[in-house]
């Protein structure tokens, strides 16, 4: 499918990332970056005629394909809406673990004929995990940061947390999006395994994911430097490669 405009939800790290590539395309243009606040930006001379704060406004533009960088409370918020219209991808995608989002989301793409598409962002492996997932027994995930980057006190230390994926979902919306992808592509919400720790002494983001089950095994690390916030440094490079397998301008896609 080919895109003539597209819009951007959120101009932090990743968000802005995006808006320079798609900016920099030929026959293709920035519909709108939708910010809660327009002002924030007035300085930037780039950015700044594109930037909107109202979200109907925006809404009402009907880029043909949305990009989602903002919070998953804006993805569950505004993503049924969108996909009325548009293709989405959403890398928010922790606001999947929300059943009723995801079905909210599945009813309005089919409905529409539209695609939500899910990048594998700050991971590593996903189609291998969704060519598997009938194989596939148990995945656990853990993810190390320090409690900063995880929107704790400084010097926490240890485990914060064992359960579902669903279950850290809630409890670290902004912080395990990695995890959502995993469970979307593998096993699902409610099988999949997460442990998230705080480490005081890194600046590192690194997670680890151990897959198991009818004749395979296999084991993911990565590790990025922490651009501060909730972003490791791969993050924004996998967003682009991700976008460019969207636009087909991949010239050597993996199938």
């Amino acid at each position: 499918m080919t895109y003539k405009t597209i819009g951007i939800i959120g101009a932090g790290v990743i968000g802005r990332k995006l808006f320079d590539y798609v900016n920099g395309l030929d026959g293709t243009e920035v519909a709108y970056v939708l910010v809660s606040d327009r002002e924030k930006y007035a300085g930037d001379t780039v950015l700044a005629p594109f930037v909107i704060d109202d979200a109907v406004q925006a809404l009402e533009r009907r880029a043909d394909l949305v990009l989602e960088s903002a919070t998953p409370a804006l993805l569950s918020q505004l993503g049924p809406d969108i996909l009325a219209h548009s293709d989405l991808c959403g890398f928010s995608c922790s606001a999947l673990a929300d059943s009723a989002v995801e079905e909210a989301m599945h009813a309005a793409a089919n409905r529409s004929g539209r695609r939500f598409f899910v990048p594998h962002g700050a991971v590593l492996g996903l189609d291998g995990l969704r060519d598997g997932r009938e194989q596939i027994e148990e995945v656990v995930i853990t993810t190390t940061k320090s409690g900063t980057s995880l929107g704790q006190a400084a010097d926490a230390r240890g485990v914060l947390f064992e359960g579902t994926t669903r279950e850290a979902c809630v409890r670290f919306p902004r912080n395990v999006n990695v995890h959502a992808a995993i469970a979307f592509a593998g096993i699902g919400f409610d099988r999949t395994r997460s442990i998230v720790v705080a480490d005081p002494d890194t600046k590192a983001m690194r997670h680890h994911i151990v897959v198991s089950g009818k004749g395979l095994e296999w084991e993911i690390s990565v590790s990025s430097q922490s651009l501060g916030g909730v972003t490791g440094s791969y993050t924004p490079a996998s967003a682009i490669g991700s976008l460019k397998r969207i636009l087909g301008r991949d010239t050597f896609a993996n199938a």
